[in-house]
């Protein structure tokens, strides 16, 4: 389901003095043992607990696109 070197978009319940709250962050996959995923920051999650939500891969666009560079620099 996780692919080490990702990035994903996470979102966990977290419980504080004010209640339960969704938290979200973005995240990239360093490691992977069974349902924990260890993080490049450092941090660990355990994706088969009943405070994970959602983990949605961060899809990355491309700087620019031809097109766009293509006048670039040029004066008429």
């Amino acid at each position: 389901m996780f692919d080490i070197g990702t990035v994903y978009n996470f979102t966990l319940i977290e419980g504080t003095s004010d209640g339960w709250n969704e938290v979200r962050s973005t995240e990239r996959v360093a490691d992977i043992d069974g349902p924990l995923l260890k993080f490049e920051s450092g941090r660990i999650i355990n994706a088969h607990s009943s405070l994970f939500v959602s983990a949605v891969p961060v899809t990355m666009l491309a700087s620019a696109s031809p097109a766009e560079t293509a006048d670039v620099g040029t004066t008429v």
